[in-house]
């Protein structure tokens, strides 16, 4: 009997854990159908979404890389007279930075500060006077830069005038070497370069043109000078220098005049043998100012030059035209001082008739004298 009731029992629940077993299955198979659909669903959704948002999206393009621009050309100049003609021959593909600049300049005392010689250390162009004006320059050179001179350009050795940036032939030889080294240097802007030199040499002829057509107007200028500095324009000019040829070889040689070279320069003053006296504006000592007082009281007009350029002139031809507006201003004024001086003692009244004094006191009279050697 008991056999018999746990077999019943086995199969009863048997038949109850198969026909639960079943259902369960069912219902697990009819949730992951609905999981799936759901699933199915969002993933469908999500694609729709990104559908969406790309076509909002414009289209991206690959990037192309423009090429960058040629870096300036680095360039130091020892004056601004060079530095300012490189910057006319350069324009915006050069840097220029000049070390002795400006009409206060004190240039026979000149030392290259430290931030000077690391400018000069990283220059591609180092551009010097020479002529001993700039010898200091010779030291600090870089090794890697391309040096331009003023005076190997011309020939002109140490000794010479230094003032070679008045020289027609010494500015028209830098301006084609600038216009080279910078093309060898930078080979893209070769034409730009070739532009440049050609727009400054019209300019240079106008200037020639201007200087032919002063010369021609003041052709018979007496002038005398204390120092050299205008030597090299007057060249141009075809002016020649009245100044006492002993004073002259003196200030050349960069030593004290004698005194009687000085004394024949008074003399050449006070006779008026000149109508303007021409002197460095950034020198200055007894001798100087003795002249140029002996040249104010015997109506002589001065013109002072700086050896550097001015803050008005921004390009050497602007300035070596103000210089010779300077000298035709001073020899108007020469004649304006000794015209007036004239008309001055011509005009002075007459107060009284010259008479003879007579000697009526014997006292007074010499008359009468013996001869202490009789």
């Amino acid at each position: 009997m008991i056999s018999r009731s746990r077999a019943a029992l086995y199969a009863s629940a048997d038949t109850s854990f198969n026909t639960g077993g079943i259902t369960a299955m069912r219902t697990i198979i009819h949730a992951m159908k609905k999981i799936s659909k759901t699933a199915s669903v969002c993933f469908m959704a999500a694609a729709i979404v990104l559908g969406f948002a790309a076509c909002g999206q414009p289209e991206s393009k690959p990037q192309v890389k423009t090429p960058s621009a040629a870096p300036h050309i680095t360039v130091i100049s020892t004056v601004d007279t060079w530095g300012s003609l490189a910057r006319e021959i350069g324009g915006n593909d050069i840097k220029v930075t000049s070390l002795m600049t400006g009409a206060t300049a004190d240039t026979s005392s000149f030392k290259p500060r430290s931030r000077d010689l690391q400018k000069i250390q990283n220059a591609q162009v180092m551009v010097t006077n020479g002529a001993g004006y700039d010898d200091w320059a010779n030291k600090i050179r870089p090794k890697k830069a391309e040096v331009i001179s003023a005076a190997a350009t011309v020939g002109a050795l140490n000794g010479d005038n230094p003032y070679l940036w008045f020289s027609h032939d010494a500015r028209e030889a830098m301006a084609s070497s600038m216009a080279d080294t910078f093309s060898r240097i930078q080979p893209s802007k070769k034409r730009a370069f070739a532009q440049r030199l050609a727009n400054w040499q019209k300019n240079e002829k106008k200037l020639t043109t201007f200087l032919q057509n002063f010369a021609k107007e003041n052709g018979n200028v007496k002038y005398a000078e204390t120092s050299p500095i205008l030597f090299w324009l007057m060249s141009d000019l075809n002016l020649k220098s009245s100044t006492p040829k002993e004073y002259a070889e003196a200030v050349s040689n960069n030593t004290d005049p004698q005194r009687s070279s000085i004394e024949a320069f008074q003399k050449l003053i006070e006779e008026r043998g000149i109508d303007i006296l021409i002197g460095n504006s950034q020198q200055g000592n007894d001798t100087l100012n003795f002249l140029n007082g002996i040249a104010g009281r015997s109506y002589t007009a001065t013109v002072r030059v700086s050896e550097l350029m001015p803050k008005y002139a921004n390009t050497l031809n602007q300035w070596i035209m103000k210089i010779c507006d300077d000298i035709h201003n001073a020899l108007e004024e020469t004649k304006a001082m000794r015209k007036n001086e004239d008309q001055e003692n011509t005009k002075k009244p007459i107060t009284e008739k010259p008479r003879v004094v007579e000697n009526t006191n014997p006292k007074d009279s010499h008359e009468g004298q013996q001869d202490p050697g009789k």
